[in-house]
């Protein structure tokens, strides 16, 4: 049994990837993460700065203080539970690209030899009885043997980064769809093992000429010589 392994996709990070190519994405810094989470936890907060406010201004009924400040606990938990599957997903954030392959936000390595395909990804927003609206191209998603790498929409230097990505050689898929007139196919004929050789496709033409020019077998050449005789 042979094992997966994408020759096209190697050669290609060597002559395009001799030096690494970053992916930052867009509110990364540490003022950006501050701004980010405020955003996430504001309105909790809201809510937690009420109830200490009318406990400090004292004339009050308790009720609406400490109602504040419980509605507010209880908003931190669908909150909490936003920003961990936002952490969660960063970790199939792609980091950088290099010869040997992507290297994820966590650290993981996933190797360009084990690439299946790349997948562009559309969001679609509910708009309620609207039709919905559908954002083509949302996201990259590397599909490799072992897992996936994820390329977000808001990074630096997005249409560079798109743009080297589908110059690479792999089979291209649109929501999980092969594309119909992507440029290059990976089939298992270009799926080469170390140990294995390429099988040469040959056109029609290459083949009625392969078979004109083989030798005729005794039965072909006694078919022959009477077509000749009736002649």
């Amino acid at each position: 049994m042979n094992e997966f392994y994408n020759q096209p996709a190697v050669n290609w990070a060597k002559q395009n990837l001799s030096k690494p190519v970053g992916i930052k994405l867009r509110f990364s810094s540490r003022w950006g993460k501050i701004f980010a989470n405020l955003l996430i936890f504001s309105v909790p907060l809201t809510f937690f700065i009420t109830g200490v406010v009318l406990k400090l201004k004292g004339g009050v009924d308790p009720v609406s203080s400490d109602g504040a400040l419980a509605f507010g606990f209880i908003l931190l938990i669908p909150t909490g539970i936003i920003a961990g599957i936002g952490v969660y997903m960063q970790k199939k954030f792609a980091k950088s690209l290099d010869t040997d392959g992507v290297k994820t936000s966590f650290g993981r390595k996933f190797n360009w030899g084990k690439l299946y395909c790349v997948d562009h990804v559309s969001k679609i927003i509910d708009r309620g009885r609207v039709s919905d609206r559908v954002i083509k191209d949302n996201q990259l998603e590397l599909v490799f043997e072992n897992g996936k790498v994820i390329i977000p929409p808001l990074i630096h230097d997005r249409e560079q980064i798109w743009n080297l990505i589908n110059s690479m050689p792999v089979q291209v898929r649109d929501d999980g769809v092969v594309r119909a007139n992507q440029a290059v196919k990976i089939t298992e004929s270009k799926i080469e093992n170390k140990d294995t050789k390429s099988v040469p496709v040959l056109s029609p033409e290459e083949l009625i000429k392969n078979l004109n020019s083989r030798p005729l077998t005794a039965q072909e050449t006694s078919r022959k010589l009477k077509r000749e005789e009736d002649e």
